[in-house]
């Protein structure tokens, strides 16, 4: 009997035997595969599950790992300002480089020559009737001078100290703060002032514009020395204060003084004004060296003569000074 004769179905109507094989054999493996799943359990779909999640998961790890190297890489070498911008065409070149001459030299422990004339001012005592000059010397505002600019004459006239400062050397000065004094020397002729309040009321600045303090002891005779100061203030007319004022001098020697120190004074070619007491010296590097403090009057002639700092510094805190070694040019 034939395969054709066993089955009736017109959709079962195989041709030959080798096409029964074939079905026989696919019914087979469909059977085997409904086995198979009837004879998976929970676990078996748990396990399955945690598999993929696995392999899903470490795809995942692998490539937020690959972007977010790259994005690290891109954001360390096109690091750009925040205001710098670059048009979507715009490509650098791996061999594009500068050339030598677009490096500028800045020298360092250099102070800027403009800062004495913000730095030095006027000290007034009107009560006294007399005034003299001062230089700012930190940044919190305390005041270098000489001893006798501020001194009462036992009438306790210092109680109000007055401090002028000038914005150019075309204007005359303006009364802008008030200050107090710290401490003071009489043997040195120097004081230290503090600057404690505006005149007109307003906030006092976070920051003074000062002078730093250089090594007086690196100045040699022959060196040229500028002056900053008030050399015409006027005694009692407090209308017609002088303006600011820079003078030069060549350290023509040094004297000694009992008790202090060889290097007591600095001697100066050049006289220095009553009104230049308190003021700056400075050395060619813009460093504050020394004050103006006293004239010695000679047979023949009369010098200027300056505190070294050096000196002053060995009775005074260095808390009330900064040192140009912490100075750059700006």
């Amino acid at each position: 009997m034939g395969v054709d004769d066993f089955f009736d179905d017109e959709f079962l109507d195989f041709e030959s035997d080798d096409d029964f094989e074939e079905f026989e054999n696919s019914s087979s493996f469909i059977s085997s595969f409904n086995n198979f799943k009837d004879s998976l359990t929970t676990k078996h779909f748990i396990v399955f599950g945690g598999v993929i999640m696995s392999l899903f998961l470490v795809y995942f790890v692998s490539y937020r790992f690959e972007v977010r190297n790259e994005t690290n890489i891109t954001a360390e070498t096109t690091t750009l300002s925040p205001t710098t911008t670059l048009s979507p065409t715009t490509t650098l070149s791996p061999t594009t480089t500068l050339s030598p001459t677009t490096t500028t030299a800045v020298k360092t422990d250099v102070v800027s020559a403009t800062d004495p004339l913000e730095s030095t001012v006027i000290v007034a005592l009107p009560d006294c009737g007399y005034m003299g000059s001062g230089t700012i010397v930190s940044k919190l505002g305390f005041i270098l001078t000489n001893e006798h600019v501020i001194s009462d004459d036992g009438t306790s006239c210092n109680k109000k100290i007055e401090i002028w400062t000038s914005e150019s050397g075309e204007k005359d000065p303006v009364l802008k703060y008030i200050a107090e004094i710290v401490e003071q020397n009489i043997t040195l002729d120097i004081a230290i002032l503090e600057i404690t309040r505006t005149y007109d009321g307003s906030p006092l600045p976070k920051s003074f514009r000062n002078m730093c303090v250089g090594d007086s002891n690196s100045v040699s005779q022959g060196d040229n020395l500028l002056i900053w100061g008030y050399p015409d203030v006027r005694d009692v007319n407090f209308d017609t204060i002088g303006r600011i004022d820079v003078s030069q001098g060549f350290v023509s020697g040094f004297d000694a003084e009992t008790g202090l120190s060889e290097k007591a004074w600095i001697s100066l070619s050049s006289t220095i004004s009553s009104g230049n007491s308190g003021g700056g010296a400075y050395n060619e590097l813009g460093q504050l060296v020394g004050v103006p403090t006293a004239v010695y009057q000679g047979n023949f002639s009369s010098r200027g003569l300056l505190r070294p700092m050096n000196l002053v510094l060995d009775y005074f805190d260095s808390f009330y000074f900064e040192s140009c070694k912490w100075y750059r040019k700006k």
